[in-house]
């Protein structure tokens, strides 16, 4: 196995930590796009050059339809926002990401910065796996939480709460 030091930097050395999370996933044809950007379903990565990382992304819920009244794009905008607050989303387990409201998808994504200059194929294998894992609890448990929050149809919770407490409603 390659050792940090003998990847290649940038663009390349992203190509080959993804390639590597492709090919445990059985994916064997995956490459970066023009964009730097490349989806398996539910996740994906983008290379971004200006932060030096591979960002890993997993799908979190789906936002407004298509044609949807200004109001209720508004509401939706207005959870993205919440979700990074540290006061209101901040407050449930993120696992070291942050999240993404992508206005042209329509969807939330929980995402992850890995720099490229200190990440190993073993530490994208054991953050991808976390934060695949969180995405699933945030949709089947946070997500409509903090949405209700956001819109005040319910409280805060009174401490942080992480993924594996017994009874996150405090």
């Amino acid at each position: 196995m390659a050792t940090n030091s003998a990847m290649p930097p940038g663009r390349d050395r992203a190509e080959a930590l993804m390639q590597f999370y492709a090919r445990k996933e059985n994916r064997y044809d995956a490459e970066l796009d023009a964009n730097g950007d490349v989806s398996f379903g539910e996740f994906g990565f983008r290379h971004e050059p200006e932060k030096d990382a591979l960002v890993g992304r997993v799908f979190v819920a789906k936002a407004w339809r298509d044609g949807a009244p200004e109001a209720q794009i508004d509401a939706f905008m207005k959870v993205g926002r919440a979700l990074n607050d540290p006061a209101i989303g901040g407050l449930f387990d993120q696992g070291g990401g942050y999240f993404h409201l992508d206005p042209d998808k329509r969807m939330y994504f929980l995402k992850k910065d890995f720099p490229l200059a200190t990440t190993t194929r073993e530490a994208l294998d054991e953050g991808m796996e976390k934060l695949r894992d969180l995405a699933a609890t945030w949709t089947t448990r946070w997500f409509a939480r903090v949405a209700d929050i956001t819109h005040g149809r319910a409280h805060p919770p009174l401490r942080p709460v992480k993924q594996d407490d017994p009874d996150d409603t405090i």
